[in-house]
């Protein structure tokens, strides 16, 4: 039951503000690190397959221990940082520490790389597709033998537990003694930057929290947020073509340099975002000492995530993430074989050409949607302006009907007007409607647990987000999708393809709206939590003072 305060007894002379928008915008920054470093794991499949020639499977065994200890990491951080007291605060002492460790880690990683004659140059690699397209210009009667066989279709994807088993199988092979070494290299770098990613990571969301206390001030955050991850995520496509630049010698002194390139621009966004906010919520009481004041002790953390995993406003918004991740993850990769198989007739390069144009509009529409976004939650309430968002999503996707079609290609470059910007308001709106659900918390159960509400909420999506990729592949065998068909897949088989990238999910998206229908957390009834929380945060300021008399 929520604790009653004495509504009789005055505010506190000093309510706890919202940041300037000048930290805002220091906290905004403090992305860019994480944008730049988190693209580590987005391209490490690729530069290590095609640069190391390693086993798909072995990396995939790294990635599966990383995304394990990962899940683990997330709630421990999460109660060390909620019941941490220092006098730098409980947030940001451990935000420098990450963020210096991890930019500094995935220097070191490729700057010690383990050297060997194997691993090709991007001179070979320039060569070799010289060659090949060189090859393929050739009439087919002058084609050798070989490059007329038809390849093999591919085996599906394994599942986690799948991977490793592989991945350990292929490990302990006794002629790849290189691959061993680099595989042990590449899981303690990937442990180590993950641990680092924990420690910024969870007291950085959780601070974001605490940045403005208002109900509008958390959209504002989130919003400045938002578009320094959105500028970084336009980079994004950009770092393989850079890693297989001739100016390098191989891609792992491409990468060293795209390393470089993170420390140069994410150390200082990190240090001055430290140097330029303050805490706000759960303030430290020093002593004249320099030591921190006595505080009541937080729940143990079996009974925080407890307490956190049955909140039932957490898991409406759960609900929501998972939903509608799902929902689009699933599906996703059908439109790409459409595109390639069906618009383009089996044409791998112009699909994906046209993936990336799609790809830069919708990110260009998400960053200049934000501020609308800003807007539509301050004028029409957040999750007023989230039923809009998902529902313009949803009609975006039924238009994929239409727009995904061979005789006018383009088209589908009219999607993402649609869909980003449904997107960008789901993936804008649910962090701000979360840190409203930790000021309930703290009603409650009288204590700040905003970085248990990130783990529990990221622990959750990981798990469950192994389950996806066999969904969709699922999804794919129940299609009738022959991967060895090429472009000569039934007609039968495009007709549900076309369904389940359109109707399906269309029709899915509208389900999200059951969980926001009478949203309790309005913004009436959120200030009426926060007179609440002011009477209960200034009584214990006035018995912290007390102590420390």
């Amino acid at each position: 039951m929520s604790p009653e305060p004495n509504e009789s007894q005055p505010p506190p002379e000093e309510e706890i503000q919202d940041a300037p928008l000048k930290e805002i915008i220091y906290y905004g920054m403090g992305t860019l690190e994480n944008g730049l470093t988190g693209q580590f794991f987005a391209v490490l499949n690729t530069v290590m397959i095609v640069a190391l020639g390693m086993s798909p499977v072995l990396l995939g065994l790294i990635l599966s221990i990383k995304t394990i200890w990962d899940g683990i990491a997330d709630p421990v951080m999460a109660q060390v940082t909620d019941n941490a007291r220092t006098r730098w605060g409980r947030r940001r002492p451990f935000i420098l520490v990450g963020g210096v460790g991890r930019v500094l880690t995935l220097v070191a990683i490729f700057a010690f790389f383990p050297k060997d004659d194997s691993i090709k140059t991007n001179a070979q690699l320039a060569a070799e597709q010289k060659a090949m397209t060189e090859l393929a210009a050739q009439p087919a009667q002058e084609k050798p033998a070989a490059a007329e066989a038809k390849p093999a279709a591919p085996k599906p994807a394994p599942g986690m537990l799948g991977t490793i088993k592989e991945g350990y199988t292929t490990f302990m092979a006794a002629d790849n003694a290189y691959h061993q070494k680099v595989t042990i290299y590449l899981l303690v770098g990937c442990l180590l930057i993950t641990s680092f990613g924990t420690i910024i990571n969870v007291p950085y969301y959780a601070l974001g929290i605490e940045l403005c206390p208002s109900y509008d001030g958390r959209t504002r955050v989130v919003t400045y947020r938002s578009i320094a991850d959105k500028t970084v995520g336009m980079l994004g496509p950009w770092i393989l073509p850079f890693c297989f630049l001739p100016i390098f010698f191989n891609a792992i002194q491409g990468m060293l340099w795209y390393s470089i390139i993170c420390l140069v621009i994410g150390l200082p966004a990190v240090v001055l975002m430290v140097l330029n906010i303050k805490e706000r919520l759960a303030a430290v009481a020093v002593k004249k000492n320099g030591e921190p004041g006595p505080r009541e002790k937080g729940p143990g953390m079996l009974r925080s995530i407890w307490l956190t995993a049955k909140n039932v406003h957490f898991l409406k918004i759960l609900f929501l993430y998972q939903f509608i991740g799902y929902t689009n993850g699933i599906f996703a990769q059908i439109g790409l074989f459409l595109t390639i198989y069906w618009v383009f007739a089996g044409d791998a390069l112009a699909g994906a050409t046209m993936g990336g144009y799609a790809g830069t509009i919708g990110t260009a529409v998400a960053f200049a949607a934000l501020p609308l976004i800003n807007w539509a939650c301050r004028r029409r309430q957040k999750h007023r302006a989230l039923r809009y968002g998902i529902l313009w999503m949803s009609i975006g996707t039924a238009l994929n009907w239409v727009l995904i079609n061979p005789a006018h290609p383009y088209w589908q470059l009219i999607l993402p007007f649609f869909f980003a910007l449904g997107i960008s308001s789901v993936y804008t709106i649910l962090p701000t409607m979360m840190a409203d659900v930790t000021d309930i918390d703290e009603l409650q159960n009288g204590t700040r647990r905003e970085g248990m509400f990130g783990a529990v909420m990221g622990f959750l999506m990981k798990l469950t987000g192994t389950l996806q990729p066999l969904l969709a592949g699922a999804v794919l065998v129940f299609a009738g999708f022959d991967a060895s068909l090429g472009a000569h897949q039934t007609p039968e088989t495009i007709m549900r393809m076309r369904v389940m990238f359109s109707i399906i999910p269309a029709c899915l998206l509208l389900f999200a709206l059951v969980a926001l229908w009478r949203y309790p957390l309005t913004r009436e009834y959120m200030e009426e939590v926060n007179k609440k929380l002011k009477i209960i945060r200034a009584k214990r300021r006035l018995e912290e003072a007390a102590a420390n008399s």
